[in-house]
């Protein structure tokens, strides 16, 4: 029997495992690519991303179902990555680390990848938030709503912010590179 999500969750606050499963099947993939992107350490980036999980699964009695499932678990990722930073204490800011994951869906071909390498370069002279809207909304392909939930904006502010990112990078980056990374949206 094929359940929608709403159906799992209220199962998996039911405590069965089998529903959180599926809800773990689903996100897995793009809670680690997050994850990844902020630490571009795949080790910790798994640690993290299990985690994540953990902590879902241990407070799947605060999800609220009519809201998106996928907000709150990347909440819980980003706070994850967040307190790992503040223990560790690196001395690199955490609002400048970032990666595109080489192994993405988006990679297909060997050009594409080097693409992808000209596109980082680009993005780094974008501030850290105006990146991290241009990552969730290009390569994890989250919409406006699931960025702004996640980020603490309204939705309005994050598509202005997306909007004034792509026109800084039309400034900058090569017409070519704007049209590929303007292919993935």
């Amino acid at each position: 029997m094929e359940y929608n999500e709403k159906d799992l969750i209220i199962r998996s606050q039911k405590g069965e495992s089998e529903a959180f499963g599926r809800l773990y099947d689903k996100y897995i993939r793009t809670i680690y690519d997050f994850v990844y992107y902020k630490t571009r350490h795949k080790e910790t980036a798994e640690d993290l991303t299990s985690q994540t999980f953990f902590k879902a699964l241990k407070n799947m009695a605060s999800v609220d179902s009519n809201k998106p499932f996928s907000s709150w678990l990347y909440k819980i990722a980003q706070n994850t990555v967040l307190d790992h930073y503040r223990t560790k204490r690196n001395n690199q800011d955490i609002d400048d680390v970032y990666d595109i994951a080489d192994d993405t869906d988006i990679v297909g071909s060997l050009d594409i990848a080097e693409d992808s390498k000209h596109i980082k370069k680009y993005l780094e002279k974008l501030a850290p938030l105006e990146r991290d809207i241009i990552i969730m909304r290009v390569w994890q392909e989250l919409s406006y709503k699931e960025i702004a939930q996640i980020l603490g904006k309204s939705e309005a502010s994050c598509k202005m912010s997306y909007s004034r990112s792509i026109k800084k990078l039309r400034e900058f980056l090569p017409v070519a590179l704007l049209l590929l990374l303007v292919s993935y949206i």
